[in-house]
């Protein structure tokens, strides 16, 4: 395959609605936020193009943040993951050799997400769920929503029935948040840091609140690497158990019982530290050293119990094509069975893919 040894499937690649196009001109891409927009717009051309140049044999696009989860009125929120969902599988029945879908959702109410999560997994043949962390459900957005509350089990009741995985995603903090903790350092409200506070909130809220416990087949997916978590894993459960009263997880399992069942992404956040390490040798013996923090995480993880998978992604069009997968075929401290089940093999077995790889 041009320009890779070993094929991949990358599951946490984003396209945009037309509609929606205005809304991500204020995001930046690896050119400085030059043509994200057409390359958010692009699926059936240029997106190939780049796949095929790069290795990537198959990709699984989701619409990009923070899609429904956003819009504060409901049937307005509703009416857009349908549209949403109705434009993805057009668009992978164009092309269905290479791509699939991630099911977007309204997040108001518990029964409507799982009626849509059915009818777009069941009717039109998407293979997952993405939600981009909590909901607005104001206007100000002062009020939000996160689903690990007792009356969201009846929305991840469906999903394990369906038997699929939800792709739990960041968005930016509301203007709310922002001001009350991210005044004098805006900079920080995205996917520098903030992205992984929310999402790590999120999931840790599943956790102490039982969810995984109530439903132990959930598919969790968690990006980057697990959003901290990885790096946390031992203190989480560590300082919890000290823990009594109210303060106490409602759960007889520990975080760690519970990771071994959340599949993570990543390598969209060590390609950019390939694009650095071609800057200066001095940044890149600081950001090796992240790399390498990371895969030892990950391993020694591994080796005491962590049976979570991991799984290739690159965030295009947030980040190139080409560097991700060629970052990926340079690794050296994985075997060549643990770098195929990463590029591909966890992936279609998750997703249950067709796919060629």
């Amino acid at each position: 395959m041009p320009g890779s040894t070993i094929p991949k499937i990358a599951l946490e690649e984003a396209f945009t609605l037309p509609e929606l196009a205005n809304n991500s001109n204020g995001f930046t891409g690896p050119n400085g936020g030059q043509d994200l927009v057409q390359d958010l717009l692009d699926i059936q051309v240029r997106r190939l193009e780049r796949m095929k140049a790069s290795g990537v044999s198959f990709m699984i696009l989701s619409l990009t943040s923070p899609g429904p989860q956003d819009e504060a009125d409901p049937e307005k929120a509703l009416a857009l993951a349908r549209r949403a969902n109705d434009y993805l599988a057009g668009e992978i029945q164009k092309n269905p050799s290479c791509f699939a879908g991630l099911a977007a959702l309204s997040m108001h109410d518990p029964k409507t997400a799982a009626i849509e999560a059915r009818r777009a997994i069941k009717s039109l043949g998407l293979v997952g769920i993405l939600v981009n962390d909590f909901q607005t459900v104001s206007a100000d957005g002062k009020q939000i929503v996160f689903y690990d509350q007792p009356e969201w089990d009846v929305f991840w009741k469906e999903i394990t029935e369906l038997d699929v995985p939800v792709y739990i995603h960041p968005r930016l903090t509301t203007p709310d948040v922002s001001k009350r903790f991210l005044a004098g350092r805006p900079g920080l409200r995205g996917s520098a840091y903030f992205f992984a506070v929310g999402v790590s909130l999120h999931v840790l809220g599943l956790y102490i609140n039982g969810v995984f416990e109530r439903f132990p087949n959930l598919q969790i997916i968690v990006g980057h690497m697990g959003e901290h978590l990885l790096i946390q894993l031992w203190r989480i459960d560590h300082r919890f158990s000290y823990n009594t009263g109210v303060l106490k997880p409602k759960t007889e399992k520990t975080f760690k019982e519970v990771m071994k069942t959340v599949r993570l992404t990543t390598f969209s956040q060590l390609a950019v530290f390939q694009t650095a390490n071609e800057v200066n040798n001095r940044t890149s013996q600081s950001l090796l050293v992240g790399i390498m923090v990371l895969l030892h995480c990950f391993m020694q993880s591994r080796k005491s119990g962590y049976k979570g998978e991991v799984m290739f992604s690159i965030d295009y069009p947030y980040e190139t094509m080409e560097q991700g997968p060629k970052w990926f075929d340079e690794i050296t401290d994985l075997s060549q069975e643990q770098k195929e089940q990463i590029a591909w093999g966890n992936a279609k077995r998750l997703f249950k893919l067709n796919c060629g790889t």
